[in-house]
């Protein structure tokens, strides 16, 4: 397999995609009833999530799941594609059964329960990753969604996360740099475990990743705790294994974000309730944080290498606002991924939320124009 080394920078995707039926509810949900309300169908899956989310703030993105051969399979592939993300690297089963996300909101948009049937990904083999290795090598960033079998985790983890040896394993990427104009250091290496028991999947590999977005029930799971750990007894279980990420953000629904860093826990909390957008659908708002937290990395990581400042860097906290930001905004749609997104309003809903950010956005938005025009 062939790659352009002078295409655009792109990020890879590897994860879900599939058909969401979600099914909103008028009145207050009554469970063991039938509940009167609205079914909606949509493109879905967080890996496809996410890579919408990224294209929609201006990456280029490659989706690497799997898809079947059925005309149901068709529709879903030209849909993903005709929004502009890549499916071209993802492998075809003969027969595989649609995959298909079913989900129950209450009237104010919050998940009752879900059923997730995910069989078509669960047959990705490592080999599938392996002949993407060219594609792989150059992304900006890997994304990571735990639908995907645990060998498949486990090999990218290997290949592409944070090892003991950093200055080997760059050794190469340093090399292309030297030979190639649009070659980058290792990519960035993010996990989205997607469920509390997708998340056990990523027990042996978690602390190569360089960034991870899980929720309170996932992180505690990784860690080896009861689902009503606190935040500090799983930060401690992860430092104790070794199984921090660089950057850890657990998500905690209506409470906000906790930064976990290796000696330090930093809580952000959702902003005022008067700022926020009119909530509609929350089924889509982690996907949103995940590439919220992705794009705004890849931006810092830019930044430094272009003007050869390592000095410069956005805080944690800063990191966490504007992915809750994201959230908020695309609950404000019906849709898994809010049509609307893209930087100017990831930048102007961030500024309603958290007013403090605005010099922040501001210098961010100086250094995207400067880049454009480089």
């Amino acid at each position: 397999m062939k790659i352009d080394r002078h295409r655009k920078p792109y990020c890879v995707i590897v994860g879900g995609l599939n058909l969401d039926i979600q099914a909103f509810c008028n009145f207050e949900y009554q469970p063991e009833d039938s509940n009167p309300g609205q079914i909606h169908r949509s493109l879905g899956g967080v890996g496809r999530n996410i890579a919408e989310n990224l294209f929609r703030l201006g990456l280029d993105v490659e989706l690497i799941t799997v898809v079947g051969d059925s005309s149901s399979w068709d529709r879903l592939v030209f849909s993903t594609e005709k929004l502009g993300i890549g499916l071209a690297h993802s492998p075809r089963i003969v027969k595989a059964p649609l995959s298909v996300y079913l989900c129950i909101l209450d009237r104010y948009g919050n998940l009752m329960g879900a059923v997730a049937d995910m069989r078509a990904i669960e047959e990705m083999k490592i080999h599938d990753l392996e002949v993407q290795k060219p594609l792989l090598d150059f992304a900006e960033a890997i994304v990571v969604d735990g639908n995907i079998p645990k060998d498949c985790i486990e090999w990218i983890a290997a290949n592409y996360g944070i090892l003991e040896d950093e200055k080997k394993s760059h050794i190469s990427y340093k090399k292309q740099r030297s030979q190639e104009p649009n070659a980058i250091s290792r990519p960035l290496l993010i996990a989205d475990p997607v469920s509390t028991k997708k998340s056990e999947k990523f027990v042996s590999c978690f602390g190569k990743f360089d960034l991870a977005k899980p929720n309170m029930n996932e992180a505690a799971k990784i860690a080896g705790l009861e689902q009503d750990a606190s935040i500090e007894e799983i930060a401690l279980s992860l430092r104790e294994k070794s199984l921090l990420p660089k950057e850890l953000y657990i998500s905690k629904g209506g409470q906000g974000m906790s930064f976990v860093g290796q000696d330090i826990i930093e809580h952000i909390s959702l902003s005022s309730l008067e700022l926020r957008p009119h909530v509609i659908n929350r089924s889509g708002a982690g996907d949103a944080a995940c590439a919220a937290l992705v794009w705004i990395s890849l931006l810092e990581r830019r930044i430094k290498e272009n003007y050869e400042d390592s000095s410069w860097s956005i805080s944690p906290r800063d990191k966490a606002k504007l992915a809750l930001s994201a959230a908020l905004y695309a609950s404000a749609s019906n849709r898994p991924v809010n049509p609307k997104l893209n930087q100017r309003n990831l930048f102007e809903t961030t500024r309603i939320c958290y007013p403090e950010t605005s010099e922040l956005i501001g210098e961010l938005i100086n250094a995207i124009q400067a880049e454009n025009h480089r």
